[in-house]
């Protein structure tokens, strides 16, 4: 009995420590925070906004897109913010597998439209392909093009520039929570 009890109180401790980590909701966007008349980038995730200043958290206690239990928030003051860009998590994989496949499926759609290769009799061909040689053949020269034009549209970011000013803060607070955590 004594036993149970034991490992019953065990139990309840490792509940109540988990219970103090920040929720376990998943980081949806990436955050790159540029300060005035400075080339350091702070790379992470915002927690929260507030009135003055913004929490924001290092992507080094990020795990897996998850903020980690032993986090420690930075507080930075709206007046040393020159601006704040936020990409959408995994948007630039997302987008470049999907313009690779969009890439292959005009491709073949175009080398397939183009029809079968004839030779008329009497003269001499070198290439011959039917419409589906060219349909494969378009969409592997289709992917360079469907994956680069994914990467750039996958790599573009949300900026909203503060320069320091508390007023263009508050104006521009409304956006800025769509990009944080909690969203408050």
């Amino acid at each position: 009995m004594k036993t149970w009890l034991v490992l019953l109180l065990l139990l309840s401790i490792t509940f109540g420590t988990n219970a103090q980590a920040l929720p376990s909701s998943k980081a949806t966007y990436y955050n790159w925070v540029y300060l005035n008349n400075s080339s350091r980038v702070l790379k992470g995730m915002i927690l929260a906004t507030n009135d003055s200043s913004v929490q924001f958290v290092n992507k080094s206690f990020l795990v897996r897109g998850r903020v980690a239990a032993q986090y420690s928030p930075i507080l930075i003051p709206i007046s040393v913010i020159e601006k704040i860009k936020s990409r959408k998590r995994n948007s630039l994989t997302y987008a470049t597998l999907l313009g690779a496949a969009g890439g292959v499926a005009a491709g073949a759609l175009i080398g397939y439209a183009q029809g079968d290769d004839v030779c008329g009799s009497g003269t001499w061909c070198i290439f011959q392909f039917s419409a589906e040689e060219k349909a494969r053949l378009g969409a592997v020269l289709g992917v360079i093009p469907g994956l680069s034009i994914g990467l750039l549209l996958g790599s573009s970011r949300q900026t909203i520039h503060i320069n320091g000013n508390l007023n263009v803060y508050s104006l521009a607070r409304d956006e800025l929570k769509k990009y944080t955590l909690t969203e408050q």
